[in-house]
C-alpha cells in the first residue's frame, strides 16, 4: 500500500560524481533530464570523502560532488528509473563497473511524491537515506521532511567543500606585466600554473588566460610573446581540460589550438581582426567563442553571430560578452548589466565580464586589486536577472562562498 506524505509532493533525485568534470557532468544530467523533469529546486553542491568498503583499492578513494534536486514529472516511478539509467549511460557511466567504485554520475530517486515504493529493482523512499548524512543535510536544505525514525542529527554535519552549479564562473589568468589588477602576479609558468589549478578547485567552469594586456595604455606585444608566454603555462596545464584563451591575433588562437587539444574556448577581443581560417579552426575543433561588443550597438551582435553562422559555428557554441570597459563611459557600463536581459534576444549563452574593472570607481575609491566585494554585487544582481550564463571573474572562492550562502537562503522558498 502507498502512503502520501502531504509535506513531500515533489520528486527528489540526489546526483553524485567523482570522476572527469563533475560539476559539468551534473550540468549534462541536468539536460538531459530537462525533457521530460521539470526542476523546481536545485540544492547547493558539496564535496565528501568517497563511501567505500573495506578492501576496495585505493584507488577509488576520491572525492565525491553531491547535491539533490526535487522537481514534477508525468513518469511513473519505473519509467523515471528507466530514463535515469539511460542518461548514467549516455553520459559515461559503466553499467558492468563494481559496486562503490569511482563514477561519472550517478543519479538516484530518493523520494517520489510522499509514496512508498516497494518493488525488485526500485525501493522508494530511497533505502539509503537513513544512513547517509550527507543526504539528509541536501534534502533538509530543500525543506523535505525526513521521518523522525531514520532522521540524522545534522547540527554537526561538516562537508569537504561547497559549491554552486550557476551561475558558472570562469576564472582569470594574466600572464602579463601590466594588466590592470594582477598584472605580473603570475607571469611566471609556475605561479600562472598554480593560479589555474586553484581558480578550478575553488569551482571555475573555465579559466581564461591571457597574455597580452589590454588596460588602457597597454603596450602591444608581438603573437611571437605572446605565445612564448602562453607555452610556459600550458605545457605544464596539458591535462586541464577547461581552458579558454584571451587574444585578438589569429597566429596565437592557430598555434595554441592546434598544439594544446585541451583549449575549449577562444575569447576573441575584436572578432573583426578575425580571419577566415582562423575561425574554421574553430569550427573543426567544435570550440566555443566569446565575441565581445566594443560600443553600445547591439546590432552588431547579431551581425556577427549570422556571420559565424554562415562560417559553421554553431549558436550554441557563441557566447556573446557585452564588453564593460571597452568603449563605453561607467554609466554606461552600470546600465549596461541592469539590462543584461536584452542580450536573450540573441539566444546565445551570456557571460559578463566586469570583474574589478574601472566603472566601479563610479561609486568605490577601491584600487582595481581590492574591488572585489563590488564585484560581487553585481554579480549577484546579474544572477538574478536570470540572463546571464558565466560571470568572468577574478577572484572565485570569494564568489562561490556569496552564492552558496545565497543558494542555501533561498532554498526552499
Amino acid at each position: 500500500m502507498r502512503k502520501k506524505f502531504q509535506q513531500n509532493e515533489l520528486v527528489y533525485l540526489a546526483f553524485g560524481s567523482n570522476l572527469g568534470n563533475r560539476m559539468q557532468n551534473f550540468r549534462d544530467a541536468i539536460d538531459e533530464l530537462s525533457a521530460f523533469f521539470e526542476i523546481k529546486q536545485i540544492s547547493h553542491v558539496i564535496e565528501t570523502e568517497a563511501l567505500l568498503l573495506e578492501g576496495t583499492p585505493a584507488s577509488w578513494n576520491i572525492p565525491y560532488l553531491n547535491m539533490v534536486i526535487s522537481g514534477i514529472t508525468n513518469y511513473s516511478p519505473m519509467e523515471l528509473f528507466t530514463s535515469i539509467q539511460a542518461i548514467e549511460k549516455k553520459l559515461g557511466r559503466d553499467s558492468n563497473a563494481q559496486k562503490w567504485s569511482p563514477r561519472i554520475i550517478d543519479i538516484d530517486i530518493l523520494a517520489y511524491y510522499g509514496q512508498e515504493i516497494y518493488e525488485e529493482k526500485l525501493t522508494i523512499p530511497h533505502n539509503e537515506i537513513k544512513n547517509r548524512d550527507f543526504i539528509q543535510y541536501l534534502l533538509n536544505e530543500l525543506e523535505y521532511e525526513i521521518p523522525n525514525e531514520i532522521k540524522i542529527d545534522i547540527n554537526n554535519y561538516v562537508a569537504l567543500n561547497h559549491f554552486v552549479l550557476y551561475p558558472k564562473f570562469v576564472g582569470i589568468v594574466n600572464v602579463t606585466p601590466d594588466s590592470f589588477s594582477d598584472g605580473g602576479k603570475f607571469l611566471q609558468p609556475n605561479l600562472a600554473e598554480k593560479q589555474i589549478r586553484k581558480l578550478i578547485a575553488d569551482g571555475a567552469t573555465m579559466v581564461d588566460i591571457g597574455a597580452q594586456s589590454t588596460r588602457p595604455g597597454y603596450t602591444a606585444i608581438s603573437a611571437q610573446e605572446e605565445i612564448t608566454r602562453l607555452n610556459g603555462v600550458l605545457e605544464r596545464c596539458s591535462d586541464v581540460d577547461c581552458i579558454s584563451i584571451d587574444t585578438y591575433s589569429n597566429k596565437v588562437l592557430e598555434y595554441v589550438i592546434e598544439k594544446y587539444p585541451n583549449i575549449k574556448c577562444a575569447n576573441v577581443q575584436q572578432l573583426e581582426k578575425l580571419n577566415k581560417e582562423t575561425i574554421k579552426l574553430i569550427t573543426d575543433n567544435n570550440l566555443k567563442i566569446i565575441i565581445m561588443l566594443q560600443g553600445t550597438n547591439y546590432c552588431w551582435f547579431g551581425n556577427a553571430i549570422n556571420d559565424l553562422e554562415e562560417q559553421g559555428i554553431q549558436r550554441s557554441n557563441i557566447i556573446v560578452d557585452p564588453g564593460i570597459g571597452f568603449g563605453k563611459n561607467k554609466r554606461q557600463n552600470i546600465e549596461i548589466i541592469k539590462n543584461l536581459h536584452k542580450l536573450k534576444q540573441f539566444s546565445c549563452e551570456i557571460m559578463l565580464a566586469h570583474s574589478r574593472k574601472s566603472f566601479i570607481s563610479a561609486f568605490s575609491n577601491a584600487n582595481a586589486s581590492d574591488r572585489d566585494i563590488e564585484t560581487i554585487a553585481f554579480s549577484s544582481f546579474a544572477a538574478d536577472t536570470k540572463a546571464v550564463d558565466y560571470l568572468r571573474v577574478h577572484d572565485v572562492k570569494k564568489h562561490m562562498k556569496f552564492f552558496v550562502a545565497k543558494t542555501v537562503f533561498n532554498s526552499g522558498n
